[in-house]
């Protein structure tokens, strides 16, 4: 117990190491392309092979559509994206959404509006990003996240079922369809499922070796031998769809029929960019700085247009190869750049191979990609945190389990804004502003009337747009019936308070004029003050009751506190 062993290194181990040492010692190209660079490129194009295949398969598409947009869509998007590192890819999400789309469409019809999809994929990415879309991206809140790929990673397992068992259930829901299997334990192949297994197990093992980074590709060969070898019936790549032994062709989109598309591509642009966005504030370039979220929006839509003119599906950014293009040293664009020229040499020199293929190898992969996928620290520190982040993660996981996937990522970016919205109302407070002995500013609890003859002063905390307004409201001491008081109300730090707190300025302003005093605005900002007089609300205010932010803190709200206790004083003496 306790005892370190050390794994003995076996010759293909040591030949590897040994290369990649070489690699390593060369000089570096023009630009500063190292030899890094060029290993970490032919491993990230041998490890999305199979991966591509999976993914279109799992779209329900002849797996080349997959090798074509890593031809295509893989290059442009490395040229043109702010990310250095970040690899564009066919990912399984991104494959499960464009299944769902394309589920009603003939299985003839299907390449034709696979491109249309793609294109607009492309089109809208690109939109976003030239409207600089990307701020947008922190609305979608970490619990539905959390919730939506959890779900999405449980429906690509459940989409390999027929794959894995031989058995394909007449049923339309993933879930049912696993139900129905187990139910005919007799329409089940015994050989696709040990087969299966056997591509697991490689996977599993070779995973524990310094092999691991070539574990799928391995596990490809291995199975694809064994089930020729063996020839036993079951189902290969080539029994329903041909791979052709040449690049990608030109292909024109047809217009007809692209805005019953239209739904579909937003949300396979949504996934997209959301798994880009999380990759650009985790993975920065070379040297330490972030790369801009909008140009990698732009960079992920010309990957997508590129690819759709040449058959291929949609891509996005790859978490997994990104993570091994860093893990490999990686540094320069070249290095995903490559990808598209090693699979156009598979293409055209290994296209019968790829047809030998056994189907069930490729879902026994996506199911080892789709339990990978399921992190449960992530989940367990959501569910940890509240009952309404768990909540939202629950629904938007029964959603994207129980709806097409295009419609739960939509669902899920509305719950985000709910989220977003109920959580700023709730950190809305009112708090008085006072002076003690020492003549320091001291936050108290707002009273809940507003006193006669006295100066109040009032710092707001929190949302002031709609909900957080509404909460604020009744967090503001009543004004009704007050006598001769002055509400200073200090709003530092905002350039824009909505409409719906303009209008509670109007009418507490209203309010408190009517026993005989005024409320008076601190702090403003020239951006507010502009919104202020653009409205009107600075007339409803009253222009002289409206102080300018100054350098030092508190200087506006002591200036009106000033005024209006010599305007009080002067009510007085008045009165007296």
């Amino acid at each position: 117990m306790g005892e370190t062993i050390t794994p003995k290194t076996s010759k293909a181990e040591a030949l590897i190491e040994s290369a990649a040492a070489a690699v390593e010692r060369l000089p570096g190209s023009v630009g500063g392309v190292t030899g890094r660079d060029a290993i970490a490129g032919f491993t990230n194009a041998v490890a999305n092979i199979p991966d591509a295949m999976a993914n279109a398969t799992l779209a329900g598409l002849n797996p080349v559509h997959g090798l074509y947009s890593l031809v295509v869509g893989t290059p442009v998007a490395s040229l043109t994206t702010s990310s250095k590192l970040m690899t564009v890819a066919v990912t399984g999400s991104m494959a499960l959404v464009v299944a769902d789309a394309l589920s009603g469409v003939p299985a003839d019809q299907r390449a034709i509006a696979l491109i249309s999809l793609t294109l607009l994929v492309g089109i809208i990415q690109i939109v976003l990003g030239v409207l600089r879309a990307g701020t947008l991206v922190r609305f979608v809140s970490n619990s539905v996240m959390r919730g939506f790929l959890t779900g999405v990673a449980i429906n690509i397992v459940l989409s390999q079922v027929a794959d894995v068992t031989g058995y394909k259930s007449a049923l339309t829901n993933k879930s049912m369809r696993l139900i129905d299997t187990a139910l005919q334990p007799r329409s089940v192949s015994v050989p696709t499922v040990l087969l299966a297994l056997l591509t697991v197990a490689i996977i599993l093992g070779i995973g524990r070796t310094r092999l691991a980074t070539f574990a799928f590709p391995i596990a490809l060969v291995a199975s694809t031998l064994a089930a020729n070898v063996a020839n036993v019936g079951i189902a290969m790549v080539g029994d329903s769809a041909s791979i052709p032994s040449a690049l990608p062709k030109l292909v024109l989109p047809q217009l007809n029929g692209m805005l019953n598309l239209l739904v579909p591509a937003l949300s396979v642009a949504i996934v997209g960019l959301i798994q880009g966005a999380g990759i650009s504030k985790a993975v920065p370039n070379p040297g330490g700085v972030y790369s801009d979220i909008n140009r990698d929006f732009i960079g992920q839509g010309a990957g997508n247009a590129a690819a759709a003119f040449f058959g291929g599906m949609p891509v996005g950014a790859s978490l997994s190869s990104t993570a091994l293009n860093v893990q490999l040293g990686g540094r320069h664009r070249v290095a995903n750049f490559i990808i598209g020229p090693i699979i156009a040499v598979v293409l055209l020199l290994l296209a019968p191979a790829v047809e030998l293929i056994p189907r069930a190898a490729l879902g026994a992969m996506l199911v080892v990609i789709g339990v990978r996928a399921i992190d449960a620290p992530a989940i367990r520190a959501v569910w940890q945190t509240s009952v309404q982040t768990r909540t939202i993660m629950l629904v938007t996981f029964i959603g994207t389990l129980v709806v097409p996937v295009q419609y739960a990522v939509l669902i899920g970016v509305a719950l985000s804004v709910v989220q977003y919205t109920f959580s700023s109302s709730l950190d809305a407070r009112v708090v008085t502003l006072t002076r003690d002995e020492q003549g320091n500013h001291v936050e108290g609890e707002a009273p809940a009337k507003l006193p006669d003859d006295s100066v109040t002063v009032l710092d707001v905390y929190g949302s002031v747009f709609y909900a957080g307004t509404d909460v604020i409201d009744r967090l503001l001491p009543d004004a009704i019936g007050a006598h001769d008081a002055v509400v200073v109300l200090r709003l530092r730090g905002r350039a824009d308070v909505g409409s719906t707190f303009l209008e509670l300025i109007r009418r507490y302003s209203a309010q408190v004029a009517e026993g005989g005093g005024y409320l008076a605005l601190v702090g403003i900002g020239p951006a507010l003050l502009d919104q202020l007089e653009r409205t009107g609300a600075a007339d409803s205010v009253g222009r002289g009751h409206i102080y300018a932010a100054q350098p030092a803190l508190m200087a506006s709200v002591d200036e009106a506190v000033t005024d209006a206790e010599a305007w009080l004083e002067s009510k007085g003496t008045s009165a007296g």
